[in-house]
């Protein structure tokens, strides 16, 4: 049959309105708007970056250093308000892809940390990693009490838990301790005792021979008694000697501090120190007592301890105040009798 004149060839095979002439058209557009698509995802991939690194960057708004306090078990949704609330503003996502690109070694800390003024995201980051948590510190002067420490301790609410049991009186070290917020007041008591055995045990080893007690504990109950008894360095050696010279000759030390301590156990408060009180009954009256009293009469620091280990090589057997801070030392009671009138002359004067 001879074809109709109103149909077209058509190839055999080849796809209806897709000429082989047209195919590298279509090629070249689908390439074409692959490519910009590739380039719109890296353009966007680079502004998120830019994005991120500038959050990251960016100091805080804060004006002055600031403090936090991240808490045993805080996660990064606790840990990104923490900071958001301090001035370093984020979203909580630019600090997961942050901990994401620093991998597994990133492991915050908990403690109290500084943040300078214009701290960024990343160096938070690092600080609470890192976990240099600030150091606080407590001083205990010589001559405290354990009562008077315990008190104190538990009175600061940088640190935490009860004291117990309660320290035995003159096994601690009176010293400048330091310490992150939160640690455990039974910690902070244990590197006391801890401090004061290893110290009065290295300045036993090096005592001075023919001392008139054969125990650490004793020596440990006399440096409690010359600590109550100046606070002057310059006079401490003076002050053991005479306790040592006392108690080589058998004499009573005669003590004050000895005698407030037996009172204050008693719950006796006196402002002032009386001759009637020198008759109070208890075992720490050296007036009364002969000998060192049962226990020490509060926490003596290294110098007491090194003046009793090692005093001045001196005479003496009685000293009073001489009215200007420190004591007038004597070799004979008629001397010292003299002294004590002097005193009480310039007491009177003074008043």
């Amino acid at each position: 049959m001879t074809p109709s004149d109103n149909k077209t060839d058509q190839t055999p095979g080849a796809p209806s309105g897709d000429a082989p002439e047209n195919r590298p058209k279509r090629r070249r557009k689908v390439f074409g708007l692959g490519f910009y698509a590739l380039l719109v995802m890296l353009a966007a991939a680079a502004g998120g970056w830019l994005y991120t690194a500038s959050i990251l960057n960016r100091p805080a708004i804060f004006a002055a250093d600031q403090t936090i306090i991240i808490k045993p078990g805080a996660g990064r949704v606790v840990i990104s308000a923490v900071l958001n609330r301090a001035g370093i503003n984020h979203p909580l996502w630019v600090m997961r892809l942050e901990e994401l690109r620093r991998g597994k070694s990133y492991i915050p800390k908990a403690g109290e940390f500084a943040l300078p003024q214009g701290t960024s995201l990343m160096t938070a980051m690092d600080i609470i990693h890192q976990g240099q948590s600030i150091q606080h510190q407590l001083t205990i002067p010589e001559g405290r009490s354990s009562a008077e420490v315990t008190a104190a301790i538990n009175a600061d609410d940088r640190l935490k838990g009860a004291i117990t049991p309660q320290p035995a009186e003159g096994t601690l070290l009176p010293e400048t301790y330091a310490f992150i917020r939160g640690a455990s007041r039974n910690q902070l008591i244990q590197r006391m005792q801890e401090a004061q055995e290893i110290s009065f045990a290295s300045l036993w080893a090096g005592r001075a021979k023919d001392l008139p007690f054969e125990t650490l504990e004793d020596a440990i109950i006399l440096a409690s008694i010359v600590e109550k008894e100046t606070g002057l360095s310059g006079e401490r050696g003076k002050v053991a000697s005479v306790f040592i010279n006392r108690l080589r000759a058998g004499m009573r030390l005669q003590s004050d501090p000895t005698v407030l301590y037996g009172l204050t156990q008693a719950g006796v408060e006196v402002e002032t120190l009386l001759r009637r009180h020198w008759k109070h009954n208890s075992p720490w009256n050296t007036y009364r007592v002969g000998g060192l009293p049962p226990t020490p009469i509060c926490n003596p620091g290294e110098a007491a301890m090194a003046a009793v280990l090692n005093p001045d090589d001196t005479k003496y057997y009685y000293f009073v105040a001489n009215g200007k801070g420190g004591h007038n030392f004597a070799q004979s009671l008629a001397e010292h009798n003299r002294n004590v009138r002097l005193y009480q002359r310039l007491k009177k004067n003074q008043n």
